[in-house]
């Protein structure tokens, strides 16, 4: 049982048996001897051990996806790489031989917003590596700027990349995890499909969009022997900021983003995400917050709401002022946090997760949000 799942119903079992104690009711024995059952039955599951299982990764070349694949790699699965671009899937893998000569590693050029290239993909994976035990819906853009900057087709980019693909890659899916009576299926959401933020609206509906969907999907597919684990993680050193797209005052909003995605104390490095995204998997956790700040964050959000809102507000004033519409990719946006001799040892950890996290430039904004294929 996962260690979550068993503190949650630890509680609800005390304060149960702390209700028939002190009542006497026949009631209140019933529901602790029926919850101490689902205890027990519940503790009667059986974790996922990537031991040589079949890991599928989409996005897998670079950022968290390629920290996703190196920690399931350490563990002992085999994986295949999902992504756009053909180098930067070959850059990926040969990072991940250096650390596994003797690894299981392929790599598919797939572009996951194409609904008949994942298909592909997906049966390509399952046929090359003789079945698929684990799917890691780990692809997506990210768009900064104000509202008033954003298009319909902003929204719509992000929810095709973020919400669509993910639904179309679980469809794909499922037969085989049918088959089998087995499969899991990881979705990598956001902190930002919990609580909005500010600048990043377009990002965060498609978030919350996924979000609702991976936890309907979780409850409906359990019956059926097949996990779902939504992961929600926040600010993370993967160097993916120069391929985020900016509009309004793109300089001062890539600054802005690329500043938080360093700061020591606030952003984890993809590395430690992806071991707690893992362990998740692995205790067949069915949502996982992974840093002490992010969980502050939601908490606040679901008790003080109005106060959370003041705070998003007071932080909303701070921000850029622009109205910009001209979408720019952030590799062409970093001139500003370039010259920054305040934020130099800033710069210095973004350069190295970069390189780390195989995040090589690229100028094309369209293409970044898969508005040009």
């Amino acid at each position: 049982m996962n260690s979550q799942l068993k503190k949650e119903l630890s509680i609800l079992t005390s304060l149960l048996c702390g209700g028939a104690i002190v009542t006497g009711s026949k009631k209140w024995r019933r529901r602790w001897a029926w919850l101490s059952l689902g205890l027990f039955l519940a503790s009667r599951q059986k974790d996922f051990d990537f031991s040589g299982k079949n890991v599928l990764i989409t996005g897998g070349s670079r950022g968290l996806g390629l920290s996703l694949a190196w920690n399931a790699l350490r563990r002992g699965a085999h994986v295949t790489l999902v992504a756009r671009e053909k180098d930067e899937l070959a850059r990926g893998k040969e990072i991940l031989l250096g650390s596994f000569p003797d690894g299981h590693i392929f790599t598919q050029v797939c572009d996951v917003t194409e609904s008949g290239q994942l298909q592909e993909a997906i049966e390509f994976a399952v046929q090359n590596m003789r079945g698929i035990d684990l799917l890691i819906n780990n692809a997506g853009s990210i768009l900064v700027g104000p509202c008033s900057a954003m298009t319909n087709e902003d929204f719509e980019a992000q929810m095709r990349v973020h919400l669509y693909a993910t639904m179309d890659a679980v469809k794909f899916i499922l037969p085989h995890f049918h088959a089998r009576g087995r499969g899991h299926i990881l979705n990598i959401c956001s902190m930002g499909g919990k609580i909005a933020l500010p600048h990043m609206i377009p990002y965060g509906a498609s978030k919350f969009a996924l979000a609702g969907y991976s936890q309907g999907l979780a409850a409906e597919l359990a019956p059926a022997g097949v996990r779902v684990t939504t992961a929600y993680p926040s600010v993370m050193r993967t160097g993916s900021p120069i391929q985020a797209v900016f509009k309004g005052d793109h300089e001062k909003e890539f600054m802005w983003f690329q500043a938080l995605d360093v700061m020591p104390g606030l952003s984890l490095s993809a590395d430690a995400a992806a071991k707690r995204i893992l362990d998740a998997v692995e205790q067949g956790q069915s949502e996982v917050v992974l840093s002490v700040p992010a969980k502050l964050r939601l908490y606040m959000g679901l008790l003080l709401p109005e106060t959370m809102q003041v705070l998003t507000s007071a932080a909303a004033r701070l921000l850029p002022k622009s109205d910009d519409s001209t979408p720019r990719i952030g590799a062409a946006s970093r001139g500003r946090f370039a010259r920054s001799k305040i934020l130099s040892r800033l710069r210095e950890r973004a350069d190295k997760a970069e390189v780390e996290y195989n995040e090589a430039p690229h100028y094309s904004a369209d293409y970044a949000l898969g508005l040009k294929h």
